[in-house]
């Protein structure tokens, strides 16, 4: 009986490691790049309006994407995961960090005002 419950306990540790690992997959989400401690994940869009969604304004331009895509990026540090606007307001990522691995555009704010 002993040599039962240490393989049950085996079998479930086994199972929570995985399942940690591949969590995001699990879920949804396609792994884009590591950013510093972070990495950068996103949810696939079947079909994508064609709006303008500002994600991310600093004092010299508007960071925006082609249609709604700022609620399918997740950033993610061991268990902390935060989405993409939430990273870049607490400072974890930059816009720097984003440049060259997710397509976005930038619009200069007008200062004249």
């Amino acid at each position: 009986m002993g040599n039962l419950r240490v393989i049950a306990t085996l079998l479930i540790v086994t199972l929570i490691a995985l399942l940690s690992v591949f969590q995001m997959q699990i879920r949804g989400y396609e792994k884009i790049e590591r950013l510093n401690e972070w990495v950068l994940y996103v949810k696939p869009l079947d079909q994508c309006d064609d709006v303008i969604d500002i994600f991310y304004s600093d004092d010299r331009f508007d960071y925006a994407f082609s249609c709604f895509k700022s609620e399918t990026y997740m950033v993610k540090s061991g268990f902390e995961e935060h989405s993409l606007q939430d990273a870049l307001e607490m400072g974890y990522i930059t816009m720097n960090d984003l440049a060259g691995v997710i397509e976005f555009q930038t619009i200069p704010i007008d200062s004249s005002n």
